[in-house]
């Protein structure tokens, strides 16, 4: 009979109803659990980044949420030992590990691994950015193809961040990036199992809505984007969804209406976006959660999935942080 992983990922789009079905797969799991979301890991973004709430971190215990400073920079490799670390100790205890967001980046980071490349330069990562800010992504991506066959492969030709990252691996030590992919002593792959959440479409959207709403007239979430636009905020923090359509609401650009559809539009490309993403993760098994699905039904069914599942290690491919 197979038997329940130890570690278990439980993936998903934006507003699916990730963080109410793992705190009832963490009770039935005995397990504690490691957010894989790289805008939760920022403090003073509890409303922004949807984190989840006190009430249900005292329900579960929660790793990688609110610990790190929204002026500082956080990247794949930080998040790959920041959460080996927290699964390494929650084993340790003799408990489970429930990896649960939808970072997909963070995800293939940490059951993929790492390779040796070296870290982010500030000056030459600042100039790529304000090169694709002026031209876009698609000149970037043209000279990543240029440089770096492979890596260009494996990279959307829009995806600004990977693009630039891959090039400046290239300027900063004269190698390709995909070359360091090889370099021994590379993380090894972790073997994570992964379930995917899903939704009918027309479900999704209304979710993503409703929330959208609660944020703005329950939670105070101008009041939030407020107080950290106060900040010098880091380039990843910044990008937070919402954030820089509340600036333009607050330095009246733009009307309430316009700012709530811009803001609405960006988080239904970026569910979209998650969902490709995580299709291409290989053995995932996934789950559609049924409209008025109680939270502790959705739980047993995952459970069922992953007792089925087998880790998904078939693509060797590495990240560089």
């Amino acid at each position: 009979m197979a038997e329940i992983p130890s570690i278990l990922a439980l993936v998903g789009p934006t507003a699916v109803g990730k963080t109410g079905l793992s705190i009832e797969l963490a009770r039935l799991l005995n397990a504690e659990i490691v957010s894989c979301d790289s805008m939760q890991v920022y403090r003073r973004l509890p409303i922004l980044s949807q984190a989840p709430t006190q009430a249900e971190r005292a329900a579960v215990p929660h790793h990688l949420i609110d610990c790190v400073d929204p002026t500082e920079n956080f990247s794949a490799g930080q998040y790959r030992d920041l959460a080996g670390e927290a699964i390494n100790e929650i084993l340790g205890r003799g408990k489970r590990a429930l990896v649960v967001g939808g970072t997909g980046l963070y995800l293939r980071a940490l059951s993929q691994g790492m390779c040796e490349a070296p870290p982010a330069d500030p000056d030459v990562r600042r100039r790529l950015w304000n090169e694709c800010e002026t031209l876009g992504p698609e000149p970037l991506y043209e000279r990543l193809n240029s440089i770096d066959r492979v890596a260009a492969a494996k990279i959307h030709p829009r995806d600004a961040k990977r693009i630039i990252r891959a090039i400046e691996v290239f300027v900063i030590s004269g190698r390709s990036l995909s070359s360091w992919w090889q370099t021994e002593g590379s993380d090894k792959p972790m073997a994570i199992p992964v379930i995917g959440l899903n939704r009918e479409r027309g479900e999704l959207v209304k979710r993503i809505a409703v929330r959208q709403l609660d944020m703005l007239f329950e939670q105070n979430v101008v009041g939030e984007a407020r107080e950290v636009l106060k900040l010098p905020l880091s380039q990843t923090a910044g990008q937070v969804h919402g954030l820089a359509d509340i600036a333009a609401y607050l330095e009246r650009r733009v009307t309430l209406q316009a700012m709530i559809e811009a803001w609405r539009t960006r988080v239904r490309q970026y569910a979209k976006r998650q969902l490709t993403w995580f299709r291409h993760v290989p053995g995932i098994r996934w789950l559609n959660i049924e409209k008025d699905m109680p939270d502790t039904e959705a739980a047993k069914k995952v459970l069922e999935l992953a007792i089925q599942t087998q880790p998904a290690l078939n693509d060797t491919s590495r990240v560089a942080g």
